[in-house]
């Protein structure tokens, strides 16, 4: 329980520094993020990005920060995992962000909201998110968020 506040803790520090707000988060952000939640936990967790990054719209960027956030957050309060693997994959039109890990797997729904805000943030850029069972067990989160011209078009 002490580690699942420490890692609470670290998550959330970064939005509250002494009362200042900070920037909102962005992609530039993740491997800081990884560092501190293998730092502060048991957690193994390795970031990979293939493709050629590149800036996304503001609110795109806090989505897909904040996805990985979530999934992290999932994975160490619920998975009991060891390892975590988070990809960033980009595509010429898309953005595919991959969160897996090598814990229990999907519990029983727990009325938490964090899956439901990870849905409505991807959905409010154009994208999707989806999160259940990974291929070799444990548990994953891929959220899809257009970029360029794909993501005007699926913002209508």
């Amino acid at each position: 329980m002490a580690q699942l506040r420490r890692i609470l803790g670290v998550l959330k520090e970064e939005e509250r520094r002494g009362g200042v707000r900070l920037p909102q988060p962005d992609l530039a952000g993740l491997p800081g993020l990884v560092r501190q939640v293998a730092a502060s936990t048991a957690l193994r967790v390795e970031l990979s990005v293939r493709g050629r990054s590149r800036p996304l719209p503001p609110d795109a960027e806090v989505a897909a920060y904040r996805a990985v956030q979530e999934a992290l957050t999932n994975t160490v309060k619920h998975a009991y995992a060891s390892c975590a693997q988070v990809e960033l994959d980009w595509a010429e039109d898309e953005l595919t962000l991959t969160v897996t890990d090598d814990g229990r797997g999907p519990a029983p729904t727990t009325g938490g909201h964090g899956l439901i805000g990870l849905r409505e943030r991807a959905a409010a850029c154009g994208g999707s998110a989806e999160a259940g069972p990974g291929p070799q067990g444990g548990f994953r989160i891929v959220v899809r968020l257009p970029v360029g011209a794909d993501r005007e078009a699926a913002l209508g």
